[in-house]
């Protein structure tokens, strides 16, 4: 039976290894977790939880091991309306246990706390695609912007471009 724990501290490594599968996984183009991403995930995300009044994570846990996870962060915007901001940073669960409610109940967890923290506005950045269009379309987001990238050594070895 599947249990969920906050996310504390002391489990980050843990958490930046379901973040390197995540990232594995799904990648967005151009980004990469890079030789010593998972190393320093941790460092951040031990950071980040360390201060619970910004950061908060739930974890999903079977037979004592970590199926899933769920980091989300407030921050007020400095200027313009809605000014009480949360931020889903990263959501995953391990394949062999979706389609099982983990999500939802990892995702239901970090909306409470953002409620707790009377939060007006909830955002996320997810891959461009259809299904994550239509996931995230059903649960009440819109559409806002799209984030461009580009890597700035290619822009300079391809003369006339940028």
């Amino acid at each position: 039976m599947v249990q969920y724990a906050v996310a504390l501290p002391s489990m980050s490594p843990v958490l930046a290894r379901l973040w390197k599968c995540l990232m594995d996984e799904e990648s967005p183009p151009l980004v990469k977790a890079g030789a010593d991403g998972e190393r320093a995930c941790a460092l951040t995300i031990r950071q980040m939880l360390e201060d619970p009044t910004r950061c908060a994570g739930f974890v999903a846990i079977n037979d004592g091991e970590s199926v899933g996870f769920i980091l989300g962060y407030t921050y007020a915007r400095p200027y313009g309306l809605p000014a009480s901001i949360g931020q889903i940073l990263h959501w995953y669960v391990v394949p062999a246990f979706r389609g099982r409610g983990i999500g939802n109940s990892l995702y239901e967890r970090l909306w409470g706390w953002f409620s707790g923290r009377k939060v007006e506005m909830v955002e996320v950045m997810a891959r461009d695609e259809p299904a994550r269009d239509r996931a995230w379309v059903s649960r009440g987001y819109v559409s806002t912007l799209r984030v461009y990238a580009t890597l700035v050594e290619k822009q300079f070895q391809e003369p006339g471009k940028g």
